[in-house]
């Protein structure tokens, strides 16, 4: 991603998409698909993937995503986590565009935990930090429950229902990014807030808002 050429490279493939990627993100987004393709060589983070691949596969998502957060009932500065982050994704690039509240991403293993924080070391992502561990630990320390919980592949959704239940918020949101549109039936207290679909790389994709009520807890308790 060095050479001017890239740049501009860059900047067709994001408009060809139709991704609404904003303009200040194309900078550090240039960064991180520099910085990750130099990684993936020896750590294999992502796959075998060109920069263009890691892009239209990978990273558009987050910024789909973002527009998405923007249309869910939150507060102003939510308090979110990321479970299972890999290689920064789609944490990373979410970041660029959607910057409300504090975000952490949370990754057990170690080397890609080590690269999300090389590159949140050179990229001024705003209240954006990485925890290296697992997901039992990072929720024990953590003063207060999530406000939105964003997940991709990091356990089948009904398991992480279970996982999460303690640590959302009443009226908090799990968010999920999947290959499918959500079930019409999800388990009590959880329900439906919002889904949205969205086409990426010829394929259609979705995201799941399913919000946390508290209330129907205590009451099936």
């Amino acid at each position: 991603m060095q050479h001017a050429l890239e740049r501009v490279e860059l900047s067709r493939l994001v408009r060809l998409s139709g991704a609404p990627v904003p303009e200040y993100a194309m900078d550090p987004l240039a960064g991180y698909l520099d910085m990750l393709c130099s990684w993936n060589k020896g750590m294999n983070l992502v796959g075998p993937y060109s920069w263009q691949d890691v892009l239209t596969r990978l990273v558009l998502d987050s910024f789909y995503l973002a527009r998405f957060l923007e249309r869910l009932v939150i507060p102003t500065a939510p308090v979110s986590w990321d479970l299972g982050s890999g290689a920064g994704l789609p944490g990373i690039p979410l970041r660029m565009a959607w910057k409300r509240g504090a975000y952490y991403m949370v990754e057990a293993r170690e080397k890609r935990a080590l690269f999300i924080s090389h590159v949140l070391a050179r990229l001024q992502l705003s209240q954006t930090y990485v925890f290296r561990g697992r997901a039992e630990r990072f929720f024990q320390e953590q003063p207060r429950a999530a406000d939105c919980i964003v997940s991709r592949a990091f356990m089948p959704w009904r398991q992480l229902l279970d996982f999460t239940a303690e640590h959302v918020q009443p009226g908090g949101l799990v968010v999920i990014l999947a290959n499918d549109a959500a079930p019409k039936q999800v388990p009590v207290p959880w329900c439906v807030a919002l889904q949205e679909s969205y086409g990426v790389d010829g394929s259609l994709r979705y995201f799941w808002a399913l919000q946390y009520d508290g209330t129907q807890q205590a009451a099936v308790q």
